[in-house]
């Protein structure tokens, strides 16, 4: 399965706009394209920041003009810029259907094109594991570019502690992610859930 993340770097006071646009209009043109397996929307109201990840089997089936012109006229109503990038899915668990307001953090990955198995054994075997053992999480997703890398970890949580909590658990597993299999996390960004993908991961 592969994603394509859309983010939309509009502003404060039209990123409502945005989002209701991809609410009523998009999000019907998206999940009803052919291959699209399920939309997620988040968005960081103060920053006037909107994502939108849609999930396909095949990601050449996003590219269609009709959903083209979907995204653009979202930026426009926000106000803002769009920004695509487009990964595949190479880790997914699904403890618990988050609900909207969730709280969700986006870390950006980093990884050695010659170590990306290892460093997605790492995600999966240890990071994912030891944040599963604690309480709140509902989801996570890893996002990789396996050419170039780069990707994003996708986490949802039940409430914004839970998420702080995990947080500092990465910032614990940094230099043992990084000494062990060449793996970065350079930075998070933190979103509420408008609406998750009804998908089956």
């Amino acid at each position: 399965m592969y994603a394509r993340v859309n983010t939309i770097f509009g502003t404060e006071g039209k990123v409502d706009a945005g989002v209701a646009l991809l609410e009523e209009s998009d999000r019907g043109a998206v999940e009803s394209a052919a291959g699209n397996r399920g939309l997620t929307t988040l968005v960081d109201r103060q920053a006037g920041v909107i994502v939108a990840m849609s999930y396909w089997d095949d990601l050449y089936r996003s590219s269609d003009a009709v959903l083209t012109q979907a995204r653009e006229n979202a930026a426009m109503a926000a106000s803002g810029e769009l920004v695509a990038e487009s990964f595949e899915v190479a880790v997914a668990e699904r403890q618990a259907v988050p609900a909207p307001g969730a709280a969700v953090r986006m870390t950006r990955v980093q990884l050695d094109p010659a170590r990306v198995d290892a460093g997605l054994a790492f995600v999966h075997d240890e990071l994912m594991q030891r944040l599963s053992a604690g309480s709140g999480l509902c989801s996570a997703e890893l996002l990789i570019d396996r050419e170039i890398g780069n990707g994003l970890f996708v986490t949802t949580w039940t409430d914004q502690d839970a998420a702080d909590r995990a947080e500092a658990l990465l910032d614990e597993l940094r230099l043992d992610a990084e000494e062990r299999v060449g793996a970065k996390f350079p930075g998070s960004e933190s979103y509420v859930l408008v609406r998750g993908s009804a998908r089956s991961d």
